[in-house]
């Protein structure tokens, strides 16, 4: 069961499975309905080193690679900024969200498992 982005606001505190705050929401995107027929378009046309690079290099949200950011339109994420001002920001895909709960966000992964999707 994936819990609804609707209950995630700016602002709230993150916790990994583990219980480590990770940091505090920093942008919300909801799932996009556009995404599956958006990926289904791009697997069917050759790969293009421009397409997959362009957008880590203008800036274009989420910054990770190709693949998981096909992933995070089709599940909407959240964007956890992190409490250090040198650490580099979190996706989380909405099905990564384990609960909303006392103000907070908990997630079904720890660091390490979400730093590995990236």
């Amino acid at each position: 069961m994936m819990i609804s982005l609707d209950a995630v606001h700016v602002g709230m505190p993150v916790f990994d499975s583990d219980g480590e705050q990770l940091g505090r929401v920093k942008a919300i995107r909801r799932p996009d309905p556009k995404a599956a027929a958006f990926e289904e378009r791009v697997c069917s046309s050759p790969p293009s080193l421009f397409f997959l690079g362009i957008g880590s290099m203008v800036g274009i949200e989420p910054k990770v690679p190709p693949e998981m950011a096909l992933r995070l339109f089709r599940q909407g994420y959240v964007k956890v900024a992190p409490p250090h001002f040198w650490a580099e920001d979190y996706y989380a895909a909405g099905d990564a969200i384990d609960k909303v709960e006392g103000g907070a966000v908990h997630l079904s992964l720890n660091r390490r498992e979400l730093e590995a999707q990236e």
